[in-house]
């Protein structure tokens, strides 16, 4: 059974299908770009103009786009890198706040940038 938490934004400009997104101050969607965002609040579920609305999964299983190469077994947890995508969150680095847990199968183990990846979004873990 899938038990995703998914919500209705109006967007602020042009949102990428299965992009990370953030809340402006306007209470709009925007594209993540920055790693460090606390305001990344899910992952766009299609693509919109500004003023569309657009469903994001705030809290579940959802495909979303690799930012880097991923190795899903060595660096399983990702956050926000450039143009919504995730990157791998290296335990020791607090440059940025893990957002999502990649989630392998037996037909994928790694993705390169660009690739869909299917991750479960549990929201920003800001490190101390």
């Amino acid at each position: 059974m899938l038990n995703n938490t998914i919500r209705s934004y109006e967007a602020a400009g042009t949102i990428t299908e299965y992009a990370l997104v953030s809340v402006n101050a306007a209470a709009k969607i925007v594209v993540t770009t920055d790693p460090t965002d606390i305001n990344c609040i899910g992952v766009a579920q299609r693509g919109g103009s500004s003023g569309d609305m657009v469903d994001v999964v705030i809290h579940g299983l959802t495909r979303a786009i690799a930012g880097d190469t991923l190795n899903f077994f060595s660096t399983p947890v990702l956050a926000a890198t450039t143009a919504g995508k995730l990157q791998a969150a290296e335990a020791t680095d607090t440059t940025f706040f893990p957002t999502a847990r990649v989630l392998g199968n037996l037909s994928q183990v790694s993705a390169a940038d660009g690739e869909q990846v299917e991750v479960f979004f549990f929201g920003v873990n800001k490190l101390a």
